[in-house]
């Protein structure tokens, strides 16, 4: 086993003195043992603590040696020894003398075994380790701090061990053709899968800066547009306002591939590299220019980078290291407030930060599950991945879970991404033999670290004179559990983009609002979805068109069985919303009709369709609205909208729609 991850301990004894501790800034105190110690190595405690107090390490080592070339056997030398060893870098000296005083005086002081335990896990001797830490957790002289720490190295590695004998299955490939010989890192793709923003970072001649061009190695914010499944273009550096002149990356976007966030970092006269959070919009066909994400995220006395935005773009999620955190660098988050800028941030608190460091955060698609890296949850080593959810209706994070062995290793492990349909997880790394140096490599992600199923839903609103509506309250409703959400909506072109988590045999209803215009809706079945296994589902356009008296209204998704007039349960379920829009709009006075195809003869549809309008009609009245509002009438196959000569033509000309009488 590789205990690499405690070189931060030996560094806290090695540079400070165990600083971490704050019992160690006062002078170290000996212990006691019957074992008798010559007159001249007692003699040179005083000096060596003489030299303690004045920070003079050498005159420390001096007299520590001294110490024991007067009595190797003397319990105050070795404990002083070790002491002076530790702090020099020496844990091999420091580990040789604490164990020959264990050996000596095993109840010297409870604190040796501490100091015997860390120093051996850090050489490699991991049992005795151990060993030593779990009889000082029982000792009754044990300090609160030590034993904290103790029993927090003695977890991390039984979750070590747990993770090493328990590898989750690692078959990481490059993403095509994005990796080249250059280096490719600071990664994400767009939600619908349809992007890549990335680094680039290669060697490219300057011939601008004098008479002989010179060789460069430059980085360039890059994009790539998806060829196929996990196949990409090569990719090129975005155009301005990108890679002008700042040193910018670490990318996230927005469902509907509008809005843009990522790093910015400038070197401030001062020496100190300031990283702050900024954002980009597409519009009319291009980016506009970078735009901080406001003073109450971006600090000029802290470092704010890596932001991920939920794909509904309500919540951005960045690392941070200002001061009021749980220590070093934590998570937060902040949300969209109703004029479009983010709320003041908070701490994602001490389940998700700890007194070490958090960073890299991705908030997955479903808006409630976060991957993230962490030295300060046990792992296998310096930086591991971990996953966590939230709970919506609690706001608790769920304990972290470390994501495996072998994806975490020894190493740092960073920057993890996951697909939307959360089977894929991607990572940055040169650790991995690909095409050369930092490559992206993706792997499936192992069953227990994917996140909830989730849909992503696309479209675009038009008016009847082919135009964007304007504002208008798009929701979708989960048909069995009746919950909603509300979607943006591009207002200049239409669009609109939602990720909704839902169960995997959950319909989806879409429901389009606004003051002055028709009752619009989709109906979504999860077994239409489930037949494609297809996660983004795209709509076509969607009609929002004003009320018009004597204009024909289409009431899409109510179908019927074929010489049937029976309401399935989607037809239920849009006249339901139907109901909603004309108990609101109390003065609209409507007639239903039913329109079949030309397949049978005319009488027999016109019959059919009468009775498909008579039973949209006595639903409605049944639900409560009145009778003097309404009529209907079967028209059969009189008034087609399309050519009968097609199967295409034949399904729109089978149609329930309303048509206004007066509003």
């Amino acid at each position: 086993m590789n205990f690499t991850k405690y070189n931060l301990i030996t560094a806290f004894f090695v540079v400070t003195g165990v600083q971490f501790f704050s019992k160690l800034y006062a002078q170290p105190e000996l212990g006691t043992c019957e074992q008798p110690c010559a007159e001249k190595a007692v003699a040179q405690i005083e000096k060596w603590n003489k030299a303690w107090r004045a920070k003079n390490y050498q005159e420390m080592r001096r007299y520590a040696d001294l110490m024991m070339n007067f009595d190797r056997n003397c319990p105050h030398a070795l404990y002083l020894f070790g002491e002076t060893a530790v702090r020099g870098g020496r844990t091999r000296e420091a580990e040789a003398a604490w164990m020959r005083l264990l050996e000596l005086c095993p109840d010297y002081k409870a604190d040796v075994l501490f100091y015997a335990g860390v120093v051996l896990i850090e050489n490699g001797q991991s049992a005795k380790g151990v060993e030593l830490l779990k009889k000082y957790t029982q000792h009754p002289d044990r300090e609160p701090q030590f034993d904290r720490e103790a029993r927090s190295i003695l977890t991390s590695l039984d979750m070590e061990r747990r993770l090493r004998e328990n590898p989750v299955a690692f078959q990481p490939r490059p993403l095509e053709d994005i990796c080249t010989a250059a280096d490719e890192y600071l990664a994400t793709i767009s939600p619908d899968g349809s992007w890549c923003f990335f680094t680039r970072r290669g060697k490219e001649i300057d011939r601008k800066s004098g008479p002989v061009p010179v060789e460069r190695v430059v980085e360039k914010f890059s994009y790539a547009r998806r060829l196929s499944d996990d196949k990409f273009e090569r990719g090129q550096p975005l155009p301005a306002p990108f890679n002008q002149k700042y040193n910018e990356g670490g990318p996230s976007i927005t469902a509907d591939n509008k809005e843009l966030y990522f790093t910015i970092c400038e070197l401030l006269p001062s020496g100190y590299q300031n990283c702050d959070i900024y954002y980009s919009i597409f519009s009319n066909d291009r980016w506009t220019e970078p735009q901080s994400v406001g003073e109450q995220i971006n600090r000029p006395d802290s470092w704010e980078s890596q932001p991920s935005v939920t794909a509904n773009g309500d919540w951005l999620y960045f690392a941070s290291n200002r001061k009021g955190g749980q220590g070093g660098l934590d998570l937060y988050r902040c949300y969209r407030l109703p004029n479009g800028s983010w709320s003041a941030p908070e701490n994602l608190g001490p389940t998700i930060n700890t007194s070490k460091d958090e960073k890299s955060p991705y908030i997955h698609s479903d808006g409630v599950t976060l991957y993230f890296s962490s030295n300060g949850h046990g792992g296998i080593g310096g930086l591991d991945i971990f996953y966590s959810q939230l709970d919506p209706q609690t706001q608790k994070w769920s304990i972290p879970q470390n994501i495996g062995y072998p994806i975490n290793t020894e190493s740092d492990e960073v920057g993890l991404f996951v697909s939307l349909d959360g089977t894929k997880g991607y990572i940055s790394t040169d650790k991995i033999k690909g095409k050369g140096g930092w490559d992206i490599f993706y792997f499936e992600l192992p069953q227990n670290a994917r996140p909830n199923f989730t849909r992503l839903i696309t479209g675009r609103l038009m008016d009847e004179n082919g135009r964007s509506p304007g504002n208008v309250q798009v929701k979708i409703k989960k048909v069995q559990s009746a919950q909603e959400s509300t979607v943006r909506i591009d207002t200049v072109t239409g669009d609109f983009a939602v990720a909704v988590q839902a169960q995997q045999n959950e319909d989806l209803l879409l429901v389009a609002e606004k003051e002055g215009t028709a009752f619009t809706s989709r109906y979504i079945a999860a077994e239409d979805i489930n037949a494609s296994r297809e996660s983004v589902i795209k709509q076509q356009t969607i009609e929002v068109k004003k009320l018009k008296r004597g204009e024909e209204y289409r009431l899409h998704d109510i179908n019927f069985e074929t010489n049937s007039y029976a309401l399935d349960k989607r037809a239920i379920r849009i006249l339901e919303e139907f109901y909603e829009f004309l108990k609101t709009n109390k003065n609209i006075r409507i007639e239903i009709q039913g329109h079949t195809d030309n397949v049978g003869t005319r009488k027999e549809n016109l019959v059919l369709s009468n009775n498909r309008a008579k039973v949209v009609y006595e639903y409605l009245v049944n639900k409560g609205i009145s009778p003097s509002r309404m009529s209907y009438k079967g028209f059969g196959s009189d008034k087609p909208i399309a050519t009968n000569q097609t199967e295409q033509g034949r399904a729109l000309n089978r149609r329930t729609v309303f048509v206004i009488k007066d509003f």
